[in-house]
C-alpha cells in the first residue's frame, strides 16, 4: 500500500520577504555564486586540479549557495578520507563555530581547535557531509584574521575524525549518537 506524505509550507514571518535590503543581498549572493560557477567551469576546461589531501586535514571550502538550511558559502571542512592527486573529489564534513549551541541530532562537538583561531568550540555538521571537487578548496585562508601558513595545514586528531565518521554512520542508520 502506498502512503502519501503531506507537505506543509508555513509562512513564519510575512514581512520577511518584503525586506528590500535582504532581497538585494540574497540576489547579490546568488549572482556572485553564478560567477564563481562560471569561473570553475572555465578553469576546468583548461586545467586539472591535482593534489593529495589526507584524512583529518582542514581546509576552507566554497560550499556554494544552496537552499535554505543547506550549508553554504565559505566555511572550514575536514577531510574524512584520503584523496590522491588523480581523484578530483574529496569527502568532507563542514565545520562551524559553536556560538549558539549544537543540534543534538547532527552536530558533533569537537572542542576548541586552536589552529582555526576561534574563541568558540567547533562543531562538525554530520548531516551535511558530502563530496566536493578539489576546485572548491581555497589555497589561502580568509575566514579568520590570522592567516594559516600554507605549509601548515591544520589537521584534526584521528580520534576526532573517527568520532565524526562513527556519528555519521550512526546517523544514517538511524541510531542515536
Amino acid at each position: 500500500m502506498e502512503t502519501k506524505r503531506k507537505h506543509t509550507v508555513v509562512m513564519k514571518n510575512p514581512g520577511y520577504t518584503n525586506n528590500k535590503e535582504r532581497k538585494n543581498n540574497y540576489l547579490k549572493e546568488h549572482l556572485e555564486w553564478i560567477k564563481r560557477q562560471l569561473d570553475y567551469a572555465s578553469f576546468s576546461t583548461e586545467y586539472k586540479v591535482r593534489f593529495d589531501v589526507k584524512k583529518g586535514e582542514i581546509y576552507e571550502i566554497d560550499w556554494g549557495v544552496n537552499v535554505n538550511a543547506e550549508f553554504s558559502n565559505r566555511h572550514f571542512g575536514v577531510v574524512l578520507r584520503d584523496s590522491n592527486e588523480y581523484n578530483p573529489l574529496v569527502l568532507v564534513c563542514p565545520l562551524k563555530t559553536n556560538k549558539t549551541g549544537a543540534h543534538p541530532e547532527s552536530d558533533i562537538d569537537l572542542g576548541l581547535i586552536k589552529e582555526l583561531y576561534s574563541e568558540h568550540k567547533t562543531l562538525a555538521i554530520i548531516n551535511q557531509i558530502r563530496s566536493v571537487d578539489k576546485m572548491r578548496i581555497y589555497s589561502q585562508n580568509a575566514i579568520s584574521d590570522n592567516d594559516i601558513p600554507e605549509d601548515k595545514i591544520p589537521v584534526l586528531e584521528e580520534k576526532k575524525v573517527n568520532l565524526i565518521i562513527d556519528a555519521y554512520l550512526n546517523y544514517i542508520y538511524g541510531l542515536s549518537i
